[in-house]
């Protein structure tokens, strides 16, 4: 047998394995997903449920809006959801940073507090007018983990979530979801 002709067929069998498994990946997080109002996009492995939610605070009737993803197994995991409330006109003013520090932290501390979990990071990753932080909190004893971003965007909070096994925390998937995260300001 030639040794010499058994080196190139293999790296040609390595280069086509690995040129199909990033095909096939790519093509997985593509779904470009956009709600009926066109208020922002998001790159999701599937199309997303829709939910909305009215509770009565200080401020009068509030509307939560819920988009939702999970595969139709049995336990599914991870789980990818997105919250937005519009506040009345003001009330999230981006300029006033302490006020919108403040109003980050308390979120998160909410969250954190309902799960029960630990914060791993918290980062501002801020754009121009449109304040931003970053999260990942583990819970339910270091087996699961959330992984967050916060975006306020004029009246409008956003709360961009992926809930996931600590097993499947690492999917390329999470990290593609929540940094292809758009808004779209009207």
């Amino acid at each position: 047998m030639n040794t010499n002709n058994v080196f190139p067929q293999r790296l040609f069998l390595l280069t086509f394995f690995l040129i199909t498994y990033t095909i096939s990946f790519t093509q997985k997080i593509q779904n470009v997903f956009t709600p009926p109002d066109g208020s922002f996009e998001v790159k999701c492995p599937g199309t997303m449920d829709y939910g909305i939610k009215h509770v009565l605070t200080d401020l009068g009737e509030m509307k939560t809006i819920t988009y939702l993803y999970r595969e139709e197994t049995e336990n599914p995991d991870p789980v990818y959801i997105i919250n937005y409330t519009d506040y009345p006109k003001g009330i999230l003013d981006a300029d006033s940073i302490d006020l919108v520090e403040e109003f980050f932290k308390t979120s998160l501390e909410g969250i954190q507090t309902q799960l029960k979990g630990e914060l791993i990071y918290y980062a501002d990753i801020s754009g121009l007018n449109m304040p931003q932080k970053i999260y990942k909190i583990h819970y339910n004893k270091g087996q699961a983990i959330l992984k967050g971003k916060l975006i306020i965007s004029k009246d409008r909070f956003f709360s961009i979530q992926v809930f996931s096994s600590l097993s499947q925390s690492d999917k390329p998937e999470i990290d593609a979801f929540l940094e292809s995260f758009k808004v779209h300001v009207k």
